[in-house]
This record gives structure tokens, sequence and C-alpha cells, in this order.
């Protein structure tokens, strides 16, 4: 669907790496789409998720969990301030650091965002019946946990 022209132009686009980065590359660009009208990006999403399933965690401590430089998180911590979706609370133990927690309306906006998703899930897949996607779904996850190699 996605990358269907150019699957037979090259043994290049035969491949599962290729195929993922594009198919990927579309989902993200739909989802981010599709999450416009809240004032989000794709990026938010992890990271309110994230804070959801760390309450309370340091900027370092979240950004370690998303493999991401805190020189990176801090710009999506200030936008999802900005949009009321976390408060930054100190530290009690280290008045230096802040912890993170997410507000009433971030955890709306985290809600909106998984139906969102699901919908957005539904439209990729559905061309596959119910146990083909359970088998892509599985296989992923085992993928996923994986890290590739060399």
């Amino acid at each position: 669907m996605y990358y269907s022209a150019m699957k037979q132009a090259s043994h290049l686009s035969n491949t599962a790496g290729y195929m993922l980065s594009k198919l990927g590359q579309a989902a993200t660009e739909e989802f981010a789409e599709r999450l416009r009208p809240l004032g989000l990006r794709p990026r938010h999403c992890g990271l309110l998720a994230a804070i959801r399933g760390m309450p309370m965690a340091s900027q370092l401590a979240l950004g370690q969990a998303l493999n991401v430089v805190p020189s990176a998180i801090v710009p999506v911590i200030d936008d999802l301030e900005a949009l009321g979706a976390i408060n930054r609370v100190p530290d009690e133990a280290d008045r230096r650091r802040y912890a993170i927690q997410l507000t009433p309306k971030g955890a709306a906006l985290l809600q909106q965002a998984m139906a969102i998703a699901l919908k957005l899930d539904d439209a990729i897949l559905a061309s596959l019946e119910k146990d083909e996607r359970d088998t892509l779904r599985r296989l992923l996850d085992k993928l996923s946990a994986r890290p590739p190699q060399g």
C-alpha cells in the first residue's frame, strides 16, 4: 500500500528493513497529522506514556528510558509543560533536579492519542485477517526486543 509502487524497483526495496522503514515513516506521518488537533506530535506521546509508567521520574531517568539524550528531551518536556500536560516538581532529595508529573490534562491527552493510534493501527492493518494481525504484532514484539546486530 505505502510502498507498493517501489516494491519491484530494486532488491533494496524488498528487504525487511526497507519495508519496515517506509511503513514506519508513513505511519508516523499519518499519526502526526491525526495528532495535530490535540497540539501533540508523536514524540510527545512516547514521553507522556513514559511519564505515566514512571511517575515522578526525573528528566534524566525519562530520557534514559526512552534512549533520548538530555538535550533532546528538554524541549519535549517544555512543549508538554506549555500544553499543561505535565508539571515539573522539585525533587525533594535534590532541589537541583525536577521530577516530572502527569497532569489530568496530560492523562486525557494520552488517552486521546492512544485512541488515535488504535484507529491508525486498524487502518494500516485493514488488509490482514485477525490471526495475521496477531502474528504480525507478536513478530514485531519479538524483533523489537532484540536490537539489530551488525
